[in-house]
């Protein structure tokens, strides 16, 4: 990762905070705030995953998906999270 992506990332990240601020996402959300706080960006990231990937919480459109990909990419993540959510939750 470069020195323009670690400056960037952080961004991007709290750009989707607005998700977890919901009556269902209000657990997630001290958990995303505390990691993102310490730069544990990855595990800030997880909360959203989770939250969205819950089966009680509402499908999500696109405009959530494209930016967890693109952080999940530059994160260099590998697992299936962003499969998952375009498999399972993709309104």
């Amino acid at each position: 990762m470069d020195t323009q992506s670690i400056k960037v990332l952080p961004a991007q990240l709290q750009a989707l905070r607005h998700v977890l601020l919901t009556d269902g996402g209000r657990g997630f959300l001290e958990f995303f705030d505390d990691f993102a706080e310490r730069h544990e960006l990855g595990l800030a990231l997880y909360m959203v995953y989770d939250l969205v990937l819950d089966p009680n919480s509402p499908r999500v459109d696109q405009s959530i998906v494209d930016p967890v990909q693109r952080l999940h990419t530059a994160m260099k993540i590998d697992d299936s999270c962003v499969e998952d959510l375009q498999n399972q939750k993709l309104a």
